[in-house]
């Protein structure tokens, strides 16, 4: 069963990135703990780090070094583009058109 619940939330990584971006900038591991509390599920940061690189390809993101100068640390920072904005505007329209209906009807509860 957590195998089923974590092969959904997979499938869900990209949007909820994209959405944690929309947001606003985040480094990785920022990243990775805002999914663990929408979600409930530790990301690999095997697979978060990865999946931002290809995104940057991709021209989805950008990413720059910002200094923290409090802890004396860089950390490398992720942003949307355009192209990765509307992307995510299309993610949404289809949440918000299509898949609203399904997901109301899902939480139904049908004993009732």
């Amino acid at each position: 069963m957590v195998e089923i619940i974590r092969s959904f939330l997979n499938g869900l990584n990209l949007i909820i990135i994209l959405w944690l971006l929309s947001v606003k900038p985040r480094h990785g591991y920022e990243i990775i703990k805002e999914f663990r509390r929408l979600t409930g599920v530790d990301m690999n940061p095997g697979a978060i780090y990865p999946l931002l690189h290809s995104l940057e390809k991709e021209g989805l993101t950008l990413s720059r070094w910002i200094s923290d100068k409090e802890k004396n640390m860089s950390r490398r920072c992720y942003f949307l583009t355009v192209r990765g904005k509307r992307l995510f505007n299309r993610f949404r329209i289809l949440f918000k058109e299509r898949l609203r209906s399904f997901a109301e009807s899902l939480l139904l509860d049908v004993d009732s």
